[in-house]
C-alpha cells in the first residue's frame, strides 16, 4: 500500500473508518496468510467497501465461506497427515466435524433472513450466539463421536485469543454506520468473511496442536469404518 492508496482511503471514508479497513485486512493477514503481502490485502478490503451497496442477497446465500468448506471437506481434510496414523484419523474428524457444524449452522442463520430486518443490536447479540452455540455443538457432537477430550480442550486454548479478536471485530461492525446498508448485507458479509479466516486459522493450527499432545493420547483407540485405530 503506497501513500496515494492511504491518502486516497482518508478523503473517502474519513480517518475512523479507514482505520476499520487497515484493522480488518490486517486481522485477515493474521489469520490466513503466513507471508505478509498488505498491497494485496489492501487491495481486496477496498474494493469491498468501495462496492458495499452491491452487495445483494446472493452474495451472502453464495458467500466463498461455503465453497471453502466443501472444498476442505471433500479435497484438503482426506490428505492432511498428521504425526501417526491415530492422530491422523482423529484430527482429520475432528476437522470435519467442525466445518461441517459451522457450515450447517451459518447456512440456518443465513437462511432464517431474520438478520435482514435486525437491528445493531440484535445483530450483534444474533451473531454472537451464532459463534457459542456453534462451538457448544461441535464440541458436543465431537465427544459424541469419541474425539478425545483433550484435543478438544487443547484446540479450544489454541483458538480463544483469535475468537476473541474475532468476536471484538464482529461487534464493531455491528455497530459501526460504515457498514451499513441494505438489508444489513454488509455487516453479514463482512461477519461471513471473519468466520472463514478463523475456519482457515483452525484448519493450519490443527498441526500444532496435534504435535504438542505428548503422551496424553497412548493407549487411546478411535474406530472408523470399523477399523480400530490406537495410539501406541
Amino acid at each position: 500500500m503506497g501513500l496515494n492508496d492511504l491518502f486516497s482511503l482518508l478523503a473517502k471514508y474519513g480517518i475512523k473508518d479507514s482505520f476499520m479497513i487497515l484493522i480488518l485486512s490486517i486481522f485477515f493477514f493474521y489469520l490466513r496468510n503466513k507471508h505478509f503481502n498488505f498491497k494485496d490485502l489492501f487491495t481486496k478490503f477496498k474494493k469491498i467497501f468501495i462496492n458495499k451497496k452491491d452487495i445483494t442477497d446472493s452474495d451472502i446465500s453464495n458467500h466463498d465461506i461455503f465453497n471453502y468448506i466443501d472444498l476442505w471437506i471433500f479435497s484438503k481434510i482426506p490428505t492432511l497427515t498428521f504425526s501417526t496414523e491415530y492422530r491422523t484419523v482423529v484430527f482429520r474428524r475432528y476437522l470435519s466435524i467442525y466445518l461441517k457444524v459451522y457450515k450447517d449452522n451459518i447456512q440456518r442463520f443465513i437462511s432464517s433472513r431474520e438478520y435482514q430486518n435486525m437491528e445493531n443490536s440484535e445483530l450483534w447479540k444474533s451473531s454472537l450466539k451464532l459463534i457459542n452455540d456453534t462451538v457448544y455443538d461441535y464440541e458436543k457432537e465431537m465427544s459424541h463421536d469419541g474425539i478425545p477430550s483433550v484435543i478438544i480442550e487443547k484446540m479450544k486454548i489454541k483458538m480463544n485469543d483469535s475468537i476473541i479478536l474475532s468476536i471484538d471485530l464482529m461487534e464493531n461492525i455491528c455497530n459501526n454506520n460504515f457498514y451499513e446498508s441494505d438489508k444489513n448485507y454488509l455487516k453479514v458479509f463482512s461477519i461471513l468473511s471473519i468466520l472463514l479466516a478463523i475456519l482457515d486459522h483452525t484448519i493450519i493450527n490443527s498441526e500444532e496442536v496435534c504435535n504438542n499432545i505428548n503422551g496424553q493420547l497412548k493407549g487411546l483407540e478411535y474406530t472408523e469404518n470399523n477399523k480400530v485405530y490406537k495410539e501406541i
